[in-house]
């Protein structure tokens, strides 16, 4: 009986013991499973946004009249545009300079199949590159048409 006894208790033990390893297993294989995740829609993700650029934005005319423009979190700003035949928006990185510049009423027109921008104010023209973009993803989207920096960032008379 007392060995009896004592296999069941050994028995008992082993068998807590496969249970908290198999809780332990899910932990490990559920943890790598959601980073294998995360680093795939990181990956998938980036490749989204650089496809979207080359087949939407670049391509994309834009012209006519700001009636509002609106800043999104990272440095983005929103701009809505009255033309001739229908509302349009597109969206602009750059630096605060620009933001500031860029006001309701002001005439702005992006350039089709490259990075260029300009905005009319008056008299005055100021060119500007309509995003700006980190060292990594300017080398994943490849060479695009930008303005010469001597001309951008700044108030100039129009010709």
């Amino acid at each position: 009986m007392l060995i009896k006894d004592l296999f069941q208790n050994v028995k008992i033990s082993l068998k807590r013991s496969t249970l908290i390893n198999m809780k332990q297993t899910r932990i490990y294989i559920t943890f790598t499973l959601l980073l294998i995740g995360i680093i795939l829609y990181n990956y998938l993700n980036s490749n989204f946004f650089i496809n979207n650029m080359k087949t939407d934005y670049f391509p994309k005319e834009i012209s006519g009249t700001i009636y509002d423009a609106t800043p999104i979190k990272g440095g983005v700003l929103s701009i809505d545009i009255h033309s001739n035949s229908k509302d349009d928006g597109i969206s602009i990185r750059n630096s605060d300079m620009i933001f500031k510049n860029i006001k309701n009423g002001t005439y702005l027109k992006k350039i089709p199949n490259t990075n260029k921008c300009f905005i009319i104010k008056g008299d005055s023209i100021m060119y500007f590159n309509c995003y700006v973009f980190s060292k990594e993803d300017s080398a994943k989207i490849g060479k695009i048409k930008n303005w010469n920096l001597n001309l951008t960032n700044h108030w100039i008379l129009k010709k």
